[in-house]
């Protein structure tokens, strides 16, 4: 088959994080294709990671919520 192709992974904690939101993004940055991109990511050499920043409840909200909840 086709031999893979060779992208500097090192280079991506160097790339700003708006630049590198998206597989797309990231790609293109890197001078490559989406899809080889995806690869690595399959391959498990690059890895995912997404902010789970949730805002908090406030009293008011959580018994509203308990109230539709039991309703």
């Amino acid at each position: 088959g086709r031999k893979p192709k060779d992208i500097n992974l090192e280079q991506i904690p160097t790339i700003p994080l708006n630049r590198r939101s998206t597989i797309r993004s990231l790609a293109w940055q890197l001078g490559c294709s989406p899809t080889t991109l995806h690869r690595k990511f399959m391959l498990k050499l690059i890895k995912r990671h997404t902010s789970c920043v949730k805002p908090v409840l406030k009293e008011n909200n959580k018994r509203d919520r308990i109230k539709f909840c039991l309703s």
